[in-house]
């Protein structure tokens, strides 16, 4: 630890206290100069520490009135982490729907993406994200199901908030960040079904890993569709 810069310790002990609840989602830090007498540094490297923190998107700051731990809300997950868009640009605005939800061991795909053992269950949940009633995505979720026993996610039901969005307020687990892999696939005969596609047909695949606030992985998520594009913007 003392190798690394000032900073970056004192970044990682405001981080820990968001993990352990310390500070809640929507709850607002005590002044700078309160955090650094607390830490033992220097107004500076706490201004430094949270500037990082606010360039991850776990904080932000509020003009007259402080620094907040950001907490998901709708709107705010879609512009953060939905990157599927029209073919002429218009943003998706997606309504899900619920077709499946239950444990299950782990395959092999889960366990290398959430780095869980052998024989352990997550929870599974299959849906479509339509717009207008139409479906134009199909998606497989696993999740630990130690994690998200409180999910509670039943079949038939219309998901109206992104579901980080409940991942957080029901489980107490916060997406920080995801990886996403871009692929090409085929429809299978239940893709295509929910999809009013034909078995068979090409489809674009995007594989997601999303990491909590303790770095560890918390999803892998399977999307496939036929009618939108993935856009990434780069600064």
């Amino acid at each position: 630890m003392a190798s690394r810069p000032l900073y970056l310790q004192a970044r990682d002990l405001l981080l820990r206290r968001i993990v352990d609840g310390t500070w809640k989602p929507g709850g607002y830090l005590p002044s700078e100069p309160q955090l650094a007498f607390d830490l033992g540094v220097s107004i500076g490297t706490i201004r430094k520490a949270m500037e990082d923190l606010v360039g991850q998107g776990l904080l932000e700051r509020q003009h007259g009135r402080g620094t907040q731990v950001v907490p998901h809300s709708s709107d705010r997950s879609r512009f953060r982490f939905l990157r599927f868009v029209h073919g002429d640009g218009r943003p998706f605005r997606p309504v899900a729907h619920v077709l499946a939800a239950g444990t299950a061991q782990a395959d092999a795909q889960d366990r290398a993406a959430l780095g869980l053992g052998a024989g352990v269950k997550v929870l599974v949940l299959l849906r479509t994200r339509s717009e207008d009633g139409v479906p134009l995505i199909y998606e497989r979720i696993a999740l630990p199901a130690d994690l998200f026993a409180a999910l509670k996610a039943e079949p038939g039901a219309e998901m109206l908030e992104e579901i980080y969005v409940l991942y957080q307020a029901r489980c107490g687990q916060t997406v920080a960040r995801a990886r996403d892999t871009i692929a090409t696939d085929r429809a299978s005969s239940a893709i295509a079904d929910a999809l009013c596609c034909p078995p068979g047909a090409p489809l674009l695949l995007v594989r997601r890993v999303a990491v909590a606030l303790t770095g560890e992985p918390i999803e892998y998520r399977q999307s496939w569709t036929a009618a939108l594009q993935y856009r990434s913007d780069l600064d």
